[in-house]
């Protein structure tokens, strides 16, 4: 008896799989062949990588001081100086032991530590274009926008090129991914309200994992958090629950220690932190000081808190997206210390903005435009304001405050498509059925 054959679509999907496994193989390959294995680099992630080898193969605390030496000797030849010239930084491990948790597959192989980085480094490169790469998909998938194939095709292969994406790959910078996981889980929930709330399961497991770098969930993580628990939505939490109790359960299982140990590594941090928040340099360059800051930072929360109350008490279930844009937005603009490499998080601005322009006449010639605007116009002001080999602080300012001035202009465009529904299937199955006899309010 012959069996029937699959459906095409489960094949289809069996078949982008293996093709993109493929893919992405073949690029770990030749990012290790030219790049990563005669010409290591990508610092951030080494200090991360090598306190991780430490503490799962030879069983030391990525925390001590005896590991952050060996880092330092590694990056730098010698113990990291203290002249902020030189721009070398202790090689602290930094990061919640989490991070430890997750990076533990990287650390396996060669018992030579810079054969072993080289492939561990290539494939954190390709990973890290990855994620960036699915959440633009995500955030096109998101605002149900269909340009065509090829300008999506366009658009993914611009991830490489956009400046945060490619600084965060160079540097090795982790919290490209944990915002690409903070995008990803609202993508997820908008993906559950108008399918299965299932969904809202896999969005719980992103916003956790984004927890392995948690300034940048400052605003995001309790919001959402918040909304999950004021509409009831239990997979949501579930998710959220579960992952967090196996991740850092296993962690504290692990190494006891560690949240002391990260604390004290975090506050020395922001004693040798040359950059503070965007609000920070306009406000040191106006003359307005630490003061300054205090006040427009706690100015800027005024609209984020406001947003909240609309969402959370008033009910607009629509403005859960534009909500967490904002979240988003505010957040790196008032957090004592970011990275340019977390601007990957404004895709979520970026790709709402591509859709509307591509509504207009010659949209899609416009829409490239702008791709190509972002490229040439970020990339500039980079090589221009280069100074010696360092980034300038004015490489902070345009993405968050271009996202917000977006966001405060086409807010009654986010709440048109209704990206979360103000009534959604299990929303409706959950609620009690009017009769005749029972008088609606």
């Amino acid at each position: 008896m012959l069996r029937r054959a699959a459906p095409v679509s489960t094949l289809s999907r069996i078949a982008f799989a293996l093709l993109s496994t493929l893919f992405l193989a073949l690029m770990v390959w030749a990012v290790y062949s030219y790049v990563t294995r005669d010409h290591p680099g990508a610092n951030d992630f080494f200090q991360r990588w090598y306190g991780t080898r430490a503490f799962w193969l030879e069983g030391r605390d990525p925390y001590s001081r005896e590991v952050a030496l060996e880092v330092e000797n590694k990056l730098y030849g010698h113990p990291a100086s203290t002249d902020p010239a030189l721009d070398e930084y202790p090689g602290d491990f930094l990061y919640p032991f989490p991070t430890a948790v997750l990076l533990a597959p990287l650390t396996l192989g060669s018992h030579d530590v810079d054969a072993a980085y080289a492939w561990a480094s290539a494939i954190w490169i390709v990973l890290t274009w990855a994620f960036v790469a699915a959440a633009f998909i995500a955030m096109v998938d998101l605002f149900s926008w269909r340009p065509p194939g090829w300008l999506i095709a366009v658009g993914i292969a611009w991830t490489a090129t956009f400046y945060p994406a490619t600084r965060g790959m160079f540097l090795g910078q982790t919290g490209v991914v944990a915002a690409c996981l903070e995008l990803l889980a609202i993508w997820a929930l908008a993906k559950a309200a108008q399918t299965t709330p299932r969904f809202e399961v896999l969005a719980g497991v992103f916003l956790t994992l984004s927890t392995f770098k948690p300034q940048i969930g400052l605003l995001i993580v309790p919001f959402l958090l918040l909304w999950g628990v004021r509409f009831r939505r239990w997979y949501f939490l579930a998710g959220v629950a579960i992952t967090g109790a196996i991740l850092y359960g296993v962690s504290f299982l692990l190494l006891p220690s560690w949240l002391s140990e990260w604390l004290a590594q975090s506050t020395r941090y922001t004693g040798y932190t040359q950059i503070g928040s965007p609000v920070s340099i306009i406000t040191n360059a106006i003359g307005a000081g630490h003061m300054g800051e205090l006040i427009v930072s706690g100015l800027l929360l005024i609209p984020v808190l406001w947003a909240w109350y609309r969402v959370l008490w008033v009910g607009e279930r629509a403005a859960l997206v534009w909500t967490a844009a904002l979240s988003l937005t505010v957040t790196h603009l008032i957090l004592v210390r970011t990275a340019t490499p977390h601007y990957v998080v404004f895709l979520i601005v970026i790709v709402f903005a591509l859709r509307e322009i591509t509504r207009r006449r010659n949209g899609t010639l416009l829409a490239m435009l702008t791709l190509v605007v972002l490229t040439v116009g970020l990339w500039a002001l980079f090589l221009l304001t280069l100074q010696n080999r360092f980034e300038s602080p004015w490489n902070y300012l345009p993405l968050p405050i271009g996202s917000l001035l977006v966001l405060a202009l086409t807010r009654p465009a986010w709440l048109t498509g209704s990206l979360i529904p103000t009534s959604t299937v299990h929303d409706r199955i959950s609620q009690p059925t009017v009769t005749a006899s029972q008088p609606s309010a």
